[in-house]
């Protein structure tokens, strides 16, 4: 279910990844110097290969949030069900999240906090909740700070993956 999910949104990350300088060149020239399994056409890339195995899915009701937090960057093992060539993928690990808006609500929205400046206050951009949304961000060491606000009438649900990144 989790590549089916990804092969729905995956332009969505592609032109995200191609924005962003989310490719661990270290860990692409290591394995370059290895030459492990590579052919001479082929040169491995660090790149989006699938959604998480782990999907998650909240439940808020009236009154409930979650604080601010950031998401961490997680090593996974892409085996059950996955196509060979994500399983055959080096170095795995999660680099964005996804929210997938399974309903609306009043409240609930998605708060990012921008890093503050020198005597500046807290900018803040919010994503309100909207049935059939979807929300992406970067996490891990370059995650913005954010929280869910309380959910003030309704019922917010929302499914939760990661987009996997692996050398290929």
């Amino acid at each position: 279910m989790s590549h089916r999910l990804y092969q729905r949104i995956e332009s969505m990350v592609i032109e995200i990844s191609s924005q962003l300088d989310i490719f661990d060149k270290a860990s692409l020239l290591q394995l370059k110097k290895q030459k492990t399994n590579i052919n001479s056409d082929h040169q491995p890339r660090y790149q989006p290969i699938s959604c998480n195995p782990n999907l998650r899915l909240y439940k808020y009701t009236k009154g409930q949030w979650f604080g601010r937090h950031v998401d961490d960057s997680n090593k996974i093992k892409m085996t059950t069900g996955a196509p060979s060539a994500i399983s055959n993928a080096k170095e795995t690990q999660t680099e964005i999240t996804v929210l997938f808006y399974l309903s609306s609500c009043r409240g609930g929205a998605t708060r990012f906090y921008m890093p503050k400046g020198k005597g500046k206050k807290d900018d803040t951009v919010a994503f309100t909740p909207e049935e059939g949304a979807v929300l992406l961000h970067i996490h891990g060491d370059r995650c913005l700070e954010h929280e869910a606000e309380p959910v003030l009438d309704g019922v917010k649900y929302v499914l939760r993956t990661d987009i996997v990144y692996g050398i290929l």
